[in-house]
């Protein structure tokens, strides 16, 4: 089995769950029958890591087991997920903004800025970038939203279809975005 099919195998069972890296491991494992070795899985997660496919949610502690002290952080806790790009998803993450959850808002947050960020990343190296300054992305980012929820709710709509679409991997998302950056900046 290539490491094209133990990725794919990576990603679904990602897709299905928020998981640590030991249950992924042991997952992997067992759909794919072979004895998949750690470092082979550290690769393939780097490297959906490093594509922006999947992002971290957090740390499953219970990786120590009842060790009292805790001196060392252990890969093996450290949970994935995969990130969503479609325009329905993303649509769904930024109404999540305005939620009374506390924890919800702060999960949508951290997911839609990861994808702003690639987005971002995307556009720079794109021939789109011209003219549009895109230092300090998180400040970016905020004023985007801070923007979208200061109109009508009308234009409220409208604005987060665009985010949502600029932010997917849809045809024309990159130059949806450069324009929505110019459109918020034009209204300082």
């Amino acid at each position: 089995m290539s490491r094209n099919n133990l990725r794919e195998i990576t990603l679904e069972i990602i897709q299905e769950n928020e998981l640590p890296k030991r249950k992924i491991l042991e997952a992997i494992r067992t759909k794919s029958g072979r004895s998949v070795s750690d470092k082979t899985l550290n690769e393939i997660l780097m490297n959906l890591l490093k594509d922006g496919d999947i992002y971290i949610t957090g740390y499953d502690f219970n990786v120590y087991e009842g060790m009292k002290r805790i001196q060392s952080i252990k890969a093996d806790g450290i949970i994935f997920g995969q990130i969503k790009t479609n325009p329905l998803e993303i649509n769904l993450l930024i109404n999540q903004l305005e939620s009374s959850n506390p924890l919800e808002v702060k999960d949508a947050s951290n997911k839609l800025n990861i994808i702003f960020k690639g987005k971002i990343e995307k556009l720079k190296n794109s021939d789109l970038s011209d003219g549009i300054e895109i230092n300090r992305i998180n400040l970016l980012f905020n004023k985007i939203i801070y923007y979208i929820n200061s109109q009508s709710k009308d234009q409220k709509t409208v604005l987060i279809n665009k985010l949502a679409w600029s932010l997917s991997n849809e045809d024309g998302s990159i130059d949806l975005l450069k324009n929505l950056i110019n459109y918020v900046n034009s209204h300082e």
